[in-house]
This record gives C-alpha cells, sequence and structure tokens, in this order.
C-alpha cells in the first residue's frame, strides 16, 4: 500500500492520519499524540486552573485517556487540537464539580469568551454570528490563542482572562507601559486575524 506524504496533505487530514495510526496502536504514533498534544492541553489546563500544576496534569491526563478511548470518533471535520479541547472542557467543568473550592477555582468559560472577544467585537463588521453553539465558540477562542505565538497568547490571556493590569504584566514582562499597550494591540489584532481564518476553515463562511 503506498504510504500517505503528509507533508502533501491538509492540516485536518494530517491529524486523522495520526488518528489511523494510534488506532493500529503504533507506539510511535502515540509518543507523537503525547509529545504534541499533552503541553500544549496542559497549558490549555493551566492558566484555566489558576496555575495549579497538579491539577492540570490530572485533567490533561483524563482528557488524554478519554481522547484514546474515543479516537476512533475523530472524523477530522475540525483540527485534533480542537477536538481535544472539547474534551478538556469538559473534564474541567468536571473537575471544577468535584473541588470544594469550585466557586472560584476555574475562569468562568463564558467570562473568558466574553473578554476576549472584545477584540472581536470592537469591529461591528466582525461577529462570530454563524456559531451555532455558544461552546462552540468557547472551544474556537481557545483553539485561536493556542495557535498565536507563546507571547501574544500569554499576553491576552494575562490581560482578558486574569484580568491584570498593564502595570502588572509591564512587571513581569520588564517591559515599560507603552511597550506592553503596543504588544497587547498587536496580540488583538492577531487573535482577530487567525481567528477569521479558522473559523472559515473550520465553518466554510467567513465570521
Amino acid at each position: 500500500m503506498k504510504r500517505i506524504s503528509l507533508g502533501q496533505i491538509t492540516p485536518h487530514q494530517q491529524d486523522q492520519e495520526l488518528a489511523r495510526r494510534l488506532l493500529k496502536g503504533e507506539d510511535r504514533a502515540i509518543s507523537e499524540f503525547m509529545n504534541i498534544y499533552f503541553p500544549r492541553l496542559y497549558r490549555f489546563a493551566l492558566v484555566r486552573l489558576r496555575h495549579d500544576p497538579t491539577a492540570a496534569e490530572d485533567v490533561v491526563q483524563q482528557t488524554l485517556a478519554i481522547a484514546a478511548r474515543r479516537i476512533e470518533t475523530y472524523r477530522a471535520e475540525a483540527a485534533l487540537m480542537t477536538w481535544l479541547a472539547q474534551i478538556c472542557i469538559r473534564e474541567l467543568v468536571r473537575y471544577q464539580n468535584s473541588t470544594i473550592e469550585n466557586e472560584t477555582m476555574i475562569t468562568p468559560l463564558e467570562g473568558v469568551t466574553s473578554s476576549l472577544l472584545e477584540t472581536i467585537e470592537a469591529d461591528e463588521s466582525f461577529e462570530p454570528v454563524n456559531i451555532a453553539e455558544r461552546a462552540e465558540l468557547v472551544s474556537l477562542v481557545h483553539y485561536v490563542l493556542d495557535q498565536l505565538p507563546a507571547h501574544y497568547g500569554d499576553v491576552l490571556e494575562w490581560r482578558y482572562i486574569e484580568g491584570r493590569s498593564v502595570k502588572e504584566i509591564s512587571e513581569r514582562m520588564s517591559l515599560g507601559n507603552e511597550a506592553v499597550q503596543s504588544l497587547v494591540a498587536r496580540a488583538r489584532r492577531s487573535f482577530k486575524k487567525a481567528f477569521r481564518e479558522i473559523h472559515t476553515e473550520q465553518f466554510g463562511t467567513p465570521a
């Protein structure tokens, strides 16, 4: 059988090829899956668990275990990271419900979306009206964040998810206030552009 060249197929087909190899139980595929997605999901969960590394690791391990059991259901209609993020969101909620401090442990997902989407809603011509489910929008926003350059994703999370002031971010990054404001503005533009592109890719229509 002629082997598929991953360099000649689309990203979602590449994800589907990895899923097919996982189904076959290929050791190399399992290692590749863990190496790629554990750190991305860990970062995804960590900021939503107030930087509790033990909780984040537990949630991600459970997410990947569920994903491995259900990998045959992945149809490459969206990126594998988006599919995994949806599972991770459910596990975050499950963790929240089982935690004594469930009122404050996790940043509310709706609040995350509303705050971060300021970068979209500032432009009246740019509204994600074609996403039917709010949960899909939440997942998409998180996925876009994880596709941005690390310093852009970090500064948006600090500013809009953690609610840190420009001064606090300046101190954390050892930058002046004006430099941080400029960085936030660039990150917002980058987020907006990436959101448009990924929305079009996944839903077939521009946001």
